[in-house]
């Protein structure tokens, strides 16, 4: 499949609309990991297990970590010059869905998996550039000791009786990589590469209020699993005029654990950014953290899930549709800085991209600014 830019065509459209593919080539089953580069691997590894994760294999130039899952691994940190997100990878179902990918997307030959847990591979390049991995195969791993979720008194059921509530302060016990967020100048174009080649269905689209002509801001996607409920959403697209990781997501046991997840990260030193909160579309409440390099990871529980039956929702997009609780979006939770290296690519979005406007971009302005 290639990824040149061309005019929308009435099918884009008519996909786009729907929110789904017709004929996807396959449809991936999960986001199976992420994977970033940076300088220092250890303040990242130091970052990353009081967030919750457990390493599971170190070489000379990475590190692999897990959750308490049965995942093998789901985030991998390699030595960089730079410190950026590398890209993701997600589960295939079977070889077979492999060899499609290879035969009709352009997907590179498939090669085993360079990390613990095994499978194979193909490897492919987003319309954005990001590099995208496909796997299968890869070998479940032992589940890590979790504690049980908490009873809850509630007003019309009382299960807790001659006991108290005392959850320790510790890390969050992540038990999975759930989603990853992140902004293109091609906005249009990628969502139709997700779902054309992966299968991926849009939950929710949010769109300005006062300019549904411009088109989303935002789309929420999903897998799609046949009748079998996925996460509302796998990866999240907003459009922008800059290439970026907006966050990476990752599941836990209950609020407690998100709250008092979020205090163990708090009395070791690292940056809060926003939480504890519930979002509006996915319903997760939430807790965001900064890595030591600035870049957002969210302790999330109680999130939706639909099957492939839920049809594509639209709603307005702004600072009160991000939360039905929870603090005041802070002012840097988006990146609305001005520098000479962003003015240029600005400029170049406006004049490659068939999504953007400056109309749209200042829409989207004022949108996070009410």
């Amino acid at each position: 499949m290639s990824t040149e830019l061309q005019p929308l065509n009435e099918r884009d459209r008519t996909e786009l609309a729907r929110g789904r593919a017709d004929e996807p080539l396959v449809r991936v089953l999960e986001l199976a990991y992420v994977t970033f580069e940076k300088p220092d691997l250890e303040a990242s590894e130091r970052f990353l297990t009081d967030f919750g994760l457990v390493r599971v294999e170190r070489t000379e130039d990475a590190i692999y970590l897990r959750g308490h899952g049965e995942d093998p691994y789901c985030y991998v940190l390699r030595r960089g010059d730079t410190p950026r997100f590398a890209g993701f990878g997600l589960r295939a179902a079977s070889i077979d869905d492999l060899r499609r990918l290879v035969e009709h997307a352009g997907a590179s030959p498939i090669e085993p998996v360079d990390g613990p847990g095994g499978g194979q591979r193909v490897r492919s390049t987003a319309p954005n550039g990001l590099e995208v991995h496909v796997v299968c195969g890869r070998e479940a791993a032992p589940r890590l000791p979790i504690r049980p979720p908490l009873s809850a008194n509630f007003v019309s059921e009382k299960v807790r009786l001659n006991a108290a509530q005392r959850p320790p302060v510790a890390p969050a016990q992540v038990h999975r990589l759930g989603h990853v967020v992140l902004q293109t100048c091609h906005h249009s174009r990628m969502l139709l590469w997700l779902m054309r080649t992966f299968g991926l269905i849009v939950s929710d689209y949010q769109a300005l209020a006062d300019r549904p002509e411009a088109g989303p801001v935002i789309a929420f996607l999903r897998c799609d699993r046949g009748e079998t409920p996925s996460d509302h959403h796998t990866i999240a697209v907003a459009a922008g005029f800059a290439e970026s990781f907006e966050h990476a997501a990752f599941e836990v046991q209950d609020l407690d654990a998100v709250a008092m997840g979020g205090e163990h990260l708090r009395r070791r030193g690292w940056k809060h950014s926003w939480g504890v909160g519930r979002h509006l579309l996915g319903s997760q409440i939430f807790d965001y953290w900064r890595d030591p390099d600035g870049m957002m990871h969210e302790h999330y529980t109680d999130g939706d899930l639909f099957d492939a039956s839920v049809p594509t929702a639209t709603s307005p997009f702004g600072r009160g549709s991000l939360a039905q609780w929870g603090p005041p979006l802070p002012r840097d939770f988006f990146d609305t800085s001005m520098s000479p290296r962003k003015a240029i690519q600005l400029v170049s979005a406006l004049f490659q991209s068939e999504d953007l406007s400056l109309g749209k971009l200042i829409g989207v302005a004022k949108a996070l600014s009410r």
